[in-house]
Parts: structure tokens; C-alpha cells; sequence
């Protein structure tokens, strides 16, 4: 079941994807204040720009490029003179950038997939900070802390890995000089290893992790599994009461959080797996649902044995953002001390993985 940011204003959940006629990706827009101007469509590898192709906006400022996927998720650019707007893509991905001219480098829309929406907020979270603290907002240990959630979601993703290249005035937000810094960067190239061993950025990154480790500490050299603990989640139970995830996590017992829509089609054998999991000992359930109808989320939630939160549209997007939830169900687990583990996102497979932690 996917999820839009835009939708979840409204926590809208989809149920079904659009077709796609075409074997490429797509991203198209406006962007104002650039009539006859030549727009560049450019991919990265490692780093290193080239362009793919290029157009004349028209009097609008419309344009639109399509290019065939890569196998892998990735990030592209579209540069204006010399300003750059950056866009994930992932298979057949159709993406939409909007903005002007005059500010294409800070402040311009992305929608159409999940990986663009996050990535968005991640643009406005870092140019917020910038504008209330300038270049010292690459310092600034509460975006940093903000930004660690977000790669908590999911480390193997595509935005987890612009998340821990972003830069602030060319300076890397996550210094890899800093082992506090490396540590999440660490997280990021490990999960890589693990779930994108043929990614090509894997190798590159593992190979400028393992120097930045020798350089700060020459006895260990290897790429280590790196544990962070988890971003906090404060939401109401059926009985209207704050229920935070703190209260369970880290306190001697293995945790799963899940994010779950009741009204989903596959909801009874979601919970149902749960309850084998629970019901078996040893674990608690924190339980997060997205679904739009409160009432009837809370006529079942109140009859469950683990702890149910509901997420309101007032309470906004920031926990499906810290933890880069972008379908439901998506569960992690975190262990007896604290530490979010793994990410599963397929509920049959749960019962193996929380057995390496109860």
C-alpha cells in the first residue's frame, strides 16, 4: 500500500499504482523565469556529472526529459546556469521539479514518488536551517540529529545515501572526519554492503569509509555494523492517552514497530502475525496506523494487547519522514538495548529476523 506525503495531509492511503506505457522514467515541470533558456539533465557516478541531455524551456518554462533506468536507484540533476536541482529515481519512476529561475539551487518542489516528497522535506529542512543560521548550519547538531532519523528508516536507500553526501556551502553535513559523523555514514555504507553488494556506489563508498577508519583509527580498518538508536515517536492509544516509543524501547525487551493501515486488505493477517509474534513472549508491539478513519481504528485498537497509536493528519508527516516509511506495512525491530536493527517490510519474514533478538 503506497503512501504519498502530499495524500497523507489528508492520510489518504493509495491502493493501487498507475500503469506505466513507457520502458523509461520520466521528470518534467515548470521552471519560471527561464524562457529560451538551455536546462541540462545530468547523472552522477561517484560524483563525477555528466550530461545525458538537455532542452530549451519554452515560454513557460515547461520542460520534460526521459531516459532509459539504470538498474538501481539513483540521483539526477537538472542545472540551469550553473544552479543545480537534485531528483531520485528508481526503475520507472515519473518525477515532477518545479521552481524559478532565480532559486532553482534552494528552493524548488518534488513530488510524484515517495523518494522525491522525502527528499524535498530534506531540501527544506536543510535551507530552513540555512537561512536562520547561514554556513554554520552544517554544524548545527540538531539537523544532524533530524537528518540521522531520517537514515534510520531505511540505510539502504537512495535518499539515506544524498542524505549522508548533502552539503551545506561545499561542506559535507556528515564530516567523514568526525567520528560521530562517520558513524552514520557507517550505517549508510553498511547497509549497502549488505542489500546492494552490485550497486556500484557500494564499492566506492566502502572504499573511502575503510580509509576515513584508518585515518581515525589505524587498528581497525573494516567496515563495521553500526547501530544508532531510534527516532522517538509520541502519538495517542485508543483511551486518548500519549504513548511514546521510548516508554517500551530499551528497557530489556526486543520492540517491533509497525505502521499499518487497519482498513488495508491485508490488515487481519498483518495483525495476526503479530499476535504469534506477541503471544509467543519476549516482545513488545508498538503500533502506528495511518488510517484515515480515527473511529474505527479506534473501535478495533482498543480491543488489541499491544500498545496502538493512531497518526492524525494533525499531527503531520514527521514520523512516516524520521523513519522513511513510504508503504505499509513496514515494521523494524529494535533490540533489548535500545538500537533499531533491521528494517522488514514483508510480514511473512518477521518471525525469522526477531529471532536473532529476542
Amino acid at each position: 500500500m503506497k503512501i504519498s506525503h502530499y495524500l497523507l495531509a489528508g492520510m489518504a492511503i493509495v491502493a493501487a499504482t498507475a500503469c506505466s506505457h513507457t520502458d523509461t522514467w520520466s521528470v518534467g515541470g515548470t521552471i519560471s523565469g527561464a524562457d529560451g533558456k538551455l536546462l541540462t539533465l545530468e547523472r552522477s557516478f561517484n560524483g563525477m556529472w555528466t550530461v545525458l541531455d538537455s532542452v530549451r524551456l519554452d515560454e513557460k518554462g515547461n520542460y520534460k526529459f526521459e531516459a532509459a533506468p539504470v538498474g538501481y536507484p539513483d540521483i539526477y540533476r537538472v542545472t540551469l546556469e550553473g544552479s543545480s536541482a537534485y531528483f531520485p529515481i528508481d526503475s520507472l519512476d515519473n518525477v515532477t521539479l518545479s521552481g524559478d529561475a532565480a532559486r532553482l539551487a534552494t528552493d524548488y518542489q518534488l513530488s510524484g514518488t515517495t523518494n522525491a516528497e522525502m527528499l524535498g522535506a530534506i531540501n527544506k529542512l536543510v535551507n530552513d536551517k540555512v537561512a536562520a543560521l547561514g554556513r554554520e548550519a552544517v554544524r548545527d547538531s540538531l539537523l544532524k540529529r533530524e537528518l540521522s532519523g531520517m537514515v534510520l528508516g531505511d540505510m539502504s536507500s537512495i535518499v539515506s545515501y544524498y542524505i549522508i553526501n548533502k552539503e551545506i556551502g561545499g561542506q559535507r553535513i556528515f564530516n567523514p572526519a568526525d567520528k560521530g559523523d562517520l558513524r552514520v555514514i557507517g550505517a549508510v555504507v553498511n547497509s549497502f554492503s549488505a542489500l546492494r553488494p552490485n550497486d556500484p556506489r557500494t564499492r566506492f563508498m566502502e572504499a573511502q569509509y575503510i580509509a576515513q577508519r584508518r585515518a581515525l583509527n589505524p587498528v581497525n580498518t573494516a567496515v563495521e555494523a553500526v547501530e544508532i538508536g531510534f527516532p522517538e515517536i509520541v502519538l495517542k492509544d485508543a483511551a486518548h492517552n500519549d504513548r511514546s516509543l521510548s516508554d517500551l524501547a530499551g528497557n530489556g525487551k526486543t520492540v517491533i514497530l509497525n505502521f499499518t493501515a487497519y482498513a488495508a486488505e491485508n490488515s487481519p493477517a498483518v495483525n495476526l502475525a503479530l499476535a504469534n509474534i506477541y503471544n509467543a513472549g519476549g516482545v513488545e508491539i508498538y503500533q502506528v496506523s495511518i488510517d484515515a478513519d480515527e473511529y474505527l481504528w479506534r473501535e478495533a485498537a482498543k480491543n488489541l494487547p499491544w500498545v496502538a497509536v493512531f497518526k492524525s493528519p494533525r499531527d503531520g508527516d514527521r514520523v512516516l519522514i524520521d523513519y522513511n516509511v513510504g508503504a505499509v506495512p513496514t515494521s523494524f525491530i529494535i533490540d533489548k538495548e535500545g538500537m533499531l536493527k533491521e528494517r522488514v517490510d514483508d510480514i511473512t519474514k518477521l518471525p525469522d529476523h526477531i529471532k536473532k533478538y529476542k
